[in-house]
């Protein structure tokens, strides 16, 4: 019995022995350093003293494992909030195994500190969320303009093919919407970068409110946005970039009135697969050359492709 004795008092954890009543019949030195009571003060007091009910559903176990001594599960560990004789509360391991002798049924209750272990893994935790947030950010940053929050070039082209798959794959238009800023450059000239700055800004703002949930709002470069629609026909189109046109053109709070040009160009379904990216370099060198085409008869107004021909009196 003496090998036992040193091995219950020797072993680096808590142990407790504990009878069907929940009280503790034994405790190691271990389990007077960790909880910080005499362990001849805890002979005979109930195991709610360090382990107490309110902890989770640790009492609630207890009795389950106390009453099914015999219990295939016993031995399982479980992670719980013990109490020490100052009041302080610690995370530990706790493990219930039976004890059975010929008169009485006992558990063995195996208490490991976790502290150190619970501090890593929230240590773990933080530096995993901010890894996390600053992937995020990265994204962020790699697919948005970081004046106007808008898509980049970048992403635009990304997210634009993929609409033009989708278009085929659904037979339906893809529309691309190409906007220029009319006389922007007399902006920065006559108020300075800054208010420039917050022209791009409140358009790109105004550009996304408007356009559908849908669409793909993106910075071309510049004084340049692009619009990419699924589904609308050349007419449905041209009363999006009106819409478009006139939202920036009521912007308000600026120093000087903001107008735009918008040339409009249309994909129409194909009955042969296409080449992404050729597709959408046609889309939009169409778009541009209709951007133009309203800038030279006027500005302030819209273009579609298919009417380039019609608008060919002189710049104003």
């Amino acid at each position: 019995m003496e090998i036992y004795q040193r091995i219950f008092e020797d072993t680096p954890d808590a142990l407790l022995v504990i009878d069907q009543t929940e009280h503790i019949v034994l405790a190691n030195i271990q389990a007077e350093i960790l909880f910080g009571h005499d362990r001849r003060q805890l002979i005979g007091q109930p195991v709610d003293m360090l382990i107490p009910d309110r902890f989770i559903r640790h009492a609630g176990d207890r009795a389950r494992h106390i009453a099914e001594a015999h219990s295939p599960s016993m031995g399982e560990t479980t992670e719980r909030f013990a109490l020490r004789k100052d009041g302080s509360t610690f995370p530990v391991d706790i493990m219930l195994s039976p004890l059975v002798l010929p008169n009485e049924h006992l558990v063995l209750c195996v208490v490991r500190d976790i502290t150190e272990r619970k501090a890593a893994q929230d240590a773990l935790a933080q530096q995993t969320t901010e890894l996390l947030r600053l992937h995020a950010e990265l994204e962020l940053l790699a697919n948005h303009d970081g004046l106007t929050g808008l898509y980049n070039w970048r992403a635009f082209y990304e997210y634009a093919g993929q609409m033009l798959k989708t278009a085929h794959r659904r037979q339906e238009n893809v529309t691309l919407l190409m906007l220029d800023l009319d006389h922007f450059k007399l902006v920065n000239d006559r108020f300075g970068h800054p208010e420039g700055d917050r022209v791009l800004q409140a358009v790109a703002a105004t550009l996304k409110a408007a356009a559908r949930e849908n669409d793909i709002v993106a910075r071309h470069g510049g004084e340049e946005f692009v619009v990419a629609a699924l589904g609308l026909n050349e007419a449905e189109s041209h009363v999006a970039a009106e819409r478009l046109r006139a939202a920036v053109a009521n912007i308000e709070n600026l120093k000087s009135r903001i107008t735009t040009s918008v040339g409009i160009a249309t994909l129409a379904p194909q009955a042969q697969k296409h080449e992404t990216t050729r597709a959408l370099a046609e889309l939009l060198d169409q778009a541009d050359q209709a951007l133009y085409a309203a800038k030279r008869n006027g500005r302030n107004q819209v273009c579609h492709f298919n009417r380039v021909a019609d608008m060919a009196s002189p710049a104003a």
